[in-house]
């Protein structure tokens, strides 16, 4: 009886930590403005044209349906567009909460919490409108499903995994990977490990039919972008450490500061050494460590690599890195809980020193939470208080900066009760005549400028720059254009 209530008070703590993390997901989304990618897949959905849907890596299917029907409702606001992504990250986070219940030693118990979700980068992800928490959502069904089949000998739940695992594939190109990984260690499992008698099964075929149809599609999709943009081809790394693995520790670290990239690469190495080492040990030691999720997410892991490699090999295709990397997230969570449960060591010493990790990445994640700041796109943080100010002026022609401007025309003004009323034109003052516009700088009432600033190819210009205001998050800039008296 009193094991049984220590462990309802347990699940009880690891429910409201997961839930409240939930909460704090659902706030991030209510409160970050639209970011740069929402507002091109806004564009697209709100525009459509087939062509330009298709043709852009930024479109992601389930998301990109999820804002049609947004739109089609007439729910524009920014919160509204994410819906289905924080109904993803519900499951998502719903999934690590049982799969958490399942871990006998509290100590591995806050471990694998504090590895599996306190990451601020991938909290981004859950509270945007990409097609990238969907992805997490459907990895994470298809790990569970495949799991309980193994544990519960049910074939129909087995099939149900197969399925998620084809829709993680369509919710978000880059987890192709784990499609393909996936796949194989399930047709092994049910088919190929036996003898030729599957030859005979008419659920083998329809299985292999589902899975081939689900690889033509994505690789016809991969090539028409390819063909038509190839926006996502110079999007990676060349090489494991500095493509998954820095990626990794970079948004660990979540920091846009200048970050040593010498000192990234190092942890990055060690990291790569501690997760390569403990997916070969969860493999290799299967029968010891008898923990059939961390036999599954070790194989999954060394696949996904491998075919990473063979990948870039063959066909010269860049290594997934920061967001394209985010499928192996779950995974290397799993291998190094796993790994470390598995360890022969004593009681006390392996307490110590996962309640040291664990507080280490808890008290990180505390000093990074932020109800407006995002990993990538924190150049957009200020982008709505600036334009409603410049609203308020009652200004009409306004030069935006190019990591500005992209909200501005994509979303903004395309949205039926959000639009502002002065005309933006995008600007670029890097380079001699970079303002990218037919009319002359006076023309300009005022500038969006975004760091680093540079105006020394006007200083000869017949109007004077005088600055209103700036937003110390962003270093976004708002000058008035003057002519001189």
């Amino acid at each position: 009886m009193q094991n049984i209530k220590k462990q309802i008070l347990t699940n009880s703590i690891f429910f409201f930590l997961i839930y409240a993390l939930m909460f704090y997901v659902v706030l991030r989304s209510i409160s970050m403005v639209i970011t740069h990618d929402e507002a091109y897949s806004f564009y697209n959905a709100k525009h459509f044209w087939w062509v330009e849907t298709l043709c852009t890596g930024n479109t992601h299917w389930f998301n990109f349906l999820a804002m049609k029907t947004c739109i089609l409702f007439g729910f524009e606001k920014t919160s509204q567009l994410r819906w289905f992504s924080l109904l993803s990250s519900g499951i998502f986070l719903t999934i690590i909460y049982f799969w958490i219940k399942t871990i006998r030693d509290f100590p591995v118990k806050v471990f694998a919490c504090s590895v599996a979700v306190l990451n601020p980068f991938l909290i981004d992800y859950l509270s945007l409108a990409r097609g990238y928490s969907t992805a997490l959502m459907f990895e994470a069904l298809s790990i569970a499903c495949y799991c309980i089949a193994l544990k519960n000998n049910k074939r129909s739940t087995a099939v149900i995994s197969l399925f998620f695992t084809g829709m993680a594939a369509i919710a978000n190109f880059n987890f192709f990977y784990f499609f393909v990984a996936f796949c194989c260690i399930y047709f092994f499992r049910y088919f190929f490990k036996r003898d030729f008698a599957f030859l005979k099964s008419k659920l083998f075929y329809l299985e292999m039919f589902f899975a081939f149809g689900i690889a033509a599609v994505v690789i016809k999709a991969l090539r028409f972008i390819t063909t038509c943009s190839n926006d996502i081809g110079a999007y990676g790394g060349e090489d494991l450490i500095s493509g998954v693995f820095m990626g990794y520790v970079h948004t660990l670290v979540y920091s846009n500061d200048n970050v040593n990239e010498t000192s990234l690469r190092v942890f990055a190495t060690i990291f790569c050494v501690l997760v390569m080492s403990a997916s070969v040990y969860g493999i290799w030691l299967h029968k010891q460590h008898r923990c059939p999720w961390y036999t599954l997410s070790a194989g999954l892991l060394l696949l996904m690599i491998l075919l990473t490699m063979i990948t870039k090999l063959c066909f010269g295709v860049l290594y997934p890195t920061y967001r394209t990397a985010l499928m192996f997230y779950p995974l290397i969570a799993m291998v190094l809980i796993g790994f470390f449960n598995a360890l022969y060591s004593s009681l006390k010493m392996k307490a110590i020193i996962l309640y040291s990790f664990s507080g280490l990445l808890a008290l990180h994640f505390i000093m990074n939470m932020s109800l407006t700041k995002s990993f990538d796109y924190w150049q957009q943080a200020d982008t709505k208080i600036c334009f409603t100010y410049l609203d308020s002026l009652s200004s009409k022609k306004v030069g935006i900066a190019p990591e500005l401007y992209g909200v501005y025309r994509n979303y903004y003004q395309l949205t039926d009760k959000h639009k502002f009323m002065f005309q933006g034109k995008s600007i670029n003052t890097a380079f001699p005549g970079g303002l990218d516009t037919n009319q002359e700088l006076k023309n300009f009432e005022y500038l969006v400028l975004f760091p680093p600033y540079n105006l020394n190819f006007y200083k000869n210009n017949t109007v004077k720059l005088e600055g209103v205001t700036y937003y110390k998050n962003t270093g976004t800039l708002v000058v008035r254009v003057m002519p001189f008296n």
